[in-house]
């Protein structure tokens, strides 16, 4: 019809969902952090830990692989004679290496090393960097090294000198968004998460006293809920074709699918009562039930009643750094 959007948020599902998730007791936030050797990621109350968190978190994108156009398949690979999927993956070989080292992600030793000492970071069993955007991720390694040392601070300091200020997370999002790996996304989506995970670690590296700055973060599984269960609506009709299809969209279509997500997500916050970080963690849990490659278990899901099932639908296939 006239004047219908392309993608759009439905509101009447947002209130549902909303009202499913403020008394869901069970939704709350992660707290990041690993119990056991052999984990992805690392204990708590450890030297060079929050280091290892800011690397990472700015490689947090890009777990899957393209063929002719399509998405092909998500990126597994084997660690320690373990199948690690994508963001699993690539905090157990940040975490490894930081057992190894604890200072291993200090910028000033980052810039000690060479791009085959940085690919080697990455390497599976058979020695090979399955990481699907490595000449991306190298050049996010160069510029961020390059911005610690330019700038004459570190992590921990970026930290420090939020804490102090009278809004520490706007603060914190101020200056650690001007980072390379963290500045190219307007939704903030890694700067967002790495937020959420300093401030609910059990060391609470970051003390947040102004909440409301946080922002949804955004992420491909995170499209893809919010397509299946309804909460976004793709009218258009050959948009919806490629989607179904998982073939690549252009950026604007990507666009107004993430920003479409990013008020939904919004809306389902204020309208809940729960956190950024507790929405999040809801449906990145959710993901299991309502995977890339097999058919979602719907019996299984907590919001089967309140979902649209339209389980055709994926993610916008879109090569990105930003998630």
């Amino acid at each position: 019809p006239a004047g219908m959007q392309r993608v759009e948020v439905d509101s009447a599902r947002i209130e549902a969902f909303a009202r499913y998730l403020a008394a869901a007791g069970s939704v709350q936030p992660f707290h990041f952090c690993g119990t056991a050797p052999g984990q992805p990621l690392p204990p708590r109350d450890a030297p060079g830990v929050l280091e290892a968190f800011f690397f990472a978190t700015a490689h947090q994108f890009g777990f899957w692989y393209e063929a002719d156009g399509r998405y092909r398949e998500p990126m597994i690979a084997r660690l320690e004679g373990v199948a690690l999927k994508g963001s699993d993956y690539l905090f157990r070989c940040v975490t490894r290496a930081w057992e190894q080292h604890a200072d291993f992600f200090a910028p000033a030793h980052l810039a000690t090393l060479d791009d085959a000492a940085w690919a080697r970071l990455f390497a599976d069993d058979g020695g090979r960097n399955p990481l699907p955007m490595w000449e991306d991720n190298r050049e996010i390694i160069r510029g961020y090294t390059d911005w610690f040392l330019r700038e004459a601070t570190t992590p921990q300091a970026v930290v420090e000198q939020a804490n102090q200020a009278a809004r520490p997370l706007e603060a914190f999002l101020r200056r650690a968004g001007t980072i390379p790996g963290y500045a190219e996304d307007p939704l903030q989506k890694k700067l967002q998460l790495l937020a959420v995970i300093l401030e609910n670690r059990p060391e609470h590296f970051l003390r947040v006293t102004d909440p409301e700055s946080y922002a949804p973060i955004i992420d491909y599984h995170l499209q893809r809920s919010a397509l299946r269960t309804g909460l976004v609506v793709i009218h258009d009709k050959a948009l919806r074709r490629r989607v179904v299809a998982r073939r690549l969209v252009s950026a604007a279509e990507e666009d107004e699918v993430r920003r479409a997500t990013f008020d939904a997500i919004r809306r389902l916050c204020r309208q809940s009562g729960k956190s950024v970080a507790a929405v999040d963690w809801f449906f990145f849990t959710n993901r299991r039930r309502c995977p890339e490659m097999t058919a979602p278990n719907c019996p299984a899901c907590p919001v089967q009643v309140l979902c649209a099932r339209q389980v055709d639908l994926f993610q916008p296939v879109f090569r990105t750094t930003a998630y």
